[in-house]
């Protein structure tokens, strides 16, 4: 992903908004190719964090945690933050609100998508979606010049 949005900046003779755009653009469409080729992959990700959760919530109603699943989600959180800070780097801009908190936005409406495609297989409706959260996220940040 690191790799498509330089190699993308580097064709860019503009700045800003524009630019952030095109490199949120570049970064999400490298994912899509990687998350539709292993269905597989992505159905057991998503079992085995259910899975867990799942012995985590029985006999319990308080909401505490899980030590496992939270550190898996700080280790996306964390590679979806460098993404979004390497776009605004290269593109001139800044985020309007917590990089962190963008970063959780963007893994959710990836996650729900991805469970979507898996459901239904409709690479259509996969491709609008993130074409959507891109413009979304765009809104998010300011030109710095």
């Amino acid at each position: 992903m690191t790799e498509a949005i330089e190699k993308t900046a580097g064709s860019l003779d503009f700045s800003g908004n524009r630019a952030l755009r095109i490199l949120l653009h570049a970064g999400v469409s490298t994912l899509w190719p990687i998350l539709k080729s292993s269905p597989d992959r992505q159905i057991r990700a998503y079992e085995s964090t259910l899975a867990l959760l799942r012995r985590r919530w029985e006999n319990q109603d308080a909401c505490v945690p899980d030590p496992v699943a939270s550190a898996t989600f700080r280790d996306m959180d964390a590679d979806v933050t460098a993404f979004l800070e390497l776009c605004a780097r290269r593109s001139g801009t800044q985020w309007l609100e917590p990089v962190d908190a963008i970063a959780a936005y963007l893994l959710a409406v990836i996650q729900g998508m991805v469970l979507r495609w898996l459901a239904d297989c409709d690479d259509e409706i996969s491709v609008v979606v993130l074409d959507d959260l891109v413009s979304y996220l765009s809104t998010k940040a300011v030109d710095l010049a």
